[in-house]
């Protein structure tokens, strides 16, 4: 079978991310990550002797042409795209336009608004079915069970005379059986780290997240169990990264990397034992980290490692099931910059209990914190999480506007979502209008990227000013 896999362009021709719980335009960094998803589909579909094709449309060409030009010349008999919340009726769109040019093909999309919300994607026009959940296994039996057995298929959603047929959920894929992403299919030269301007690719060791976020649609695509691929796989894909495309730059993508010290430690040794002279940067739980981790971490390449803080409020924390301390946030960032790592920041305003003062007390803390990178997101409530329930239940999501993070769409009591707005725009105002954070950024650039660099460093100055 001929599967063509497709990010699509975004809205008004902006880069967008659609990759499991991260759904999000290029934004104040001018990143667009690459499919993940859809390179290791990919990989997995050509194992089973299928042709295999992915764009990324919203890097190859982000006013859809490219779309056009794929589906005539591969003539595919599947398309799957992935989607994401806050671009959500422009994706669903992109099924009247495939059937037009191919009306024979099988469409169906992925993500986590879908998976939550199936109903929602196959009410419109040119969807055939919804893959809910992590995407490898459903495409896979799609592919080889064949489109006239969709009710053999696990994790799939479609219609059947006029109804909504829901199959049994899918079991996640064994962490052995991840292949390595079909980067091959892709330009990987397309995607740049913000500020060094380098190719970098990114690496997922470890599925699934146990804990238990208010706000976090991780769950729902990759589980709560955390699988883990054997560490020898992760390492020949990192080595097949630089001698295949010569990117030495790697995102370890992971819902919480340091999740299990013991593997950590492992992929660390395992780096350093094959001299492999990578950079890499991860994500991180302020409570699953320590100052011998952290260190070893930095000689076996890290050189950045980000941090979900999300407020300063302990009841907040509490409230969204955060399960760390403000402590325990500081101490965390003081002993990954003791290490020599640069550490970045992300923290959520708008969440249930906020007011003016605890959004005040989040930025003293950013401000307060050796971070050299912080993110200020809008709180969103994402079909499928608890947020998004208890948002609903209380009356709080504005209907006229998608839930995004960059944009805030509840109104919580004494808190309006322009309130949450105007202070995400003062809150980047602060924090990079001081000389020790642009002095940080600076630091960043690598001067044989100069040319790169600087359109990311100006993408950051207009935030600031609140041009964005």
């Amino acid at each position: 079978m001929k599967i063509f896999l497709l990010n699509p362009p975004g809205p008004n021709g902006r880069a967008f991310t659609r990759e499991g719980r991260c759904t999000q335009a290029a934004g104040v960094w001018g990143t667009t990550w690459p499919p993940l998803s859809l390179a290791t589909c990919a990989a997995l579909l050509e194992k089973d002797g299928h042709q295999a094709r992915i764009l990324d449309a919203a890097v190859a060409n982000r006013h859809g042409r490219a779309v056009t030009h794929a589906l005539r010349a591969f003539a595919p008999d599947l398309v799957a795209w992935t989607t994401g919340t806050p671009t959500m009726a422009h994706d669903l769109a992109l099924g009247e336009k495939i059937k037009r040019i191919r009306p024979q093909a099988f469409t169906c999309v992925l993500g986590t608004h879908v998976s939550a919300l199936p109903g929602e994607a196959l009410a419109a026009d040119g969807v055939d079915a919804v893959i809910r959940g992590e995407p490898e296994r459903p495409l896979s039996a799609l592919a080889t069970a064949g489109l006239a057995n969709l009710r053999s298929i696990k994790g799939l959603s479609f219609r059947s005379e006029r109804k909504i047929i829901h199959t049994p959920s899918a079991a996640p894929l064994e962490a052995s059986r991840l292949p390595a992403p079909a980067w091959r299919l892709l330009d990987v030269q397309a995607y740049r780290l913000p500020l060094k301007g380098r190719p970098f690719l990114m690496v997922a060791p470890i599925r699934g997240c146990p804990y238990a976020c208010s706000f976090c649609t991780a769950p729902l695509y990759y589980g709560r169990r955390l699988r883990k691929r054997p560490v020898v796989h992760v390492l020949d894909e990192i080595e097949a990264n630089v001698v295949q495309h010569g990117v030495r730059d790697v995102f370890v993508w992971a819902d919480t990397f340091t999740a299990d010290r013991g593997y950590v430690l492992d992929l660390c040794d395992g780096m350093q034992e094959r001299g492999l002279h990578i950079a890499w940067t991860c994500n991180s739980r302020v409570d699953t980290v320590d100052r011998d981790m952290l260190a070893r971490m930095r000689r076996a390449g890290c050189w950045m490692v980000s941090f979900g803080l999300e407020s300063a409020s302990r009841e907040i924390l509490d409230r969204c099931g955060k399960g760390i301390t403000v402590d325990q946030s500081r101490a965390a960032v003081f002993m990954a910059h003791d290490a020599g790592l640069c550490t970045s920041g992300h923290f959520i305003l708008g969440l249930p209990g906020e007011t003016r003062a605890t959004m005040a007390a989040t930025l003293d803390l950013a401000l307060g914190l050796p971070l050299d990178v912080a993110q200020f997101y809008a709180a969103s409530p994402f079909p499928g999480t608890r947020l998004f329930r208890e948002a609903v239940e209380n009356g709080w999501i504005r209907r006229t506007r998608p839930a995004s993070q960059g944009r805030a769409v509840m109104d919580l009591p004494g808190l309006p979502a322009e309130a949450v707005d105007g202070f995400r725009r003062a809150a980047y105002r602060r924090f990079y209008g001081r000389p020790r954070a642009l002095s940080n950024l600076a630091t960043m650039i690598d001067p044989r990227m100069l040319l790169h660099a600087g359109a990311n460093l100006r993408g950051v100055l207009h935030w600031m000013q609140g041009t964005r």
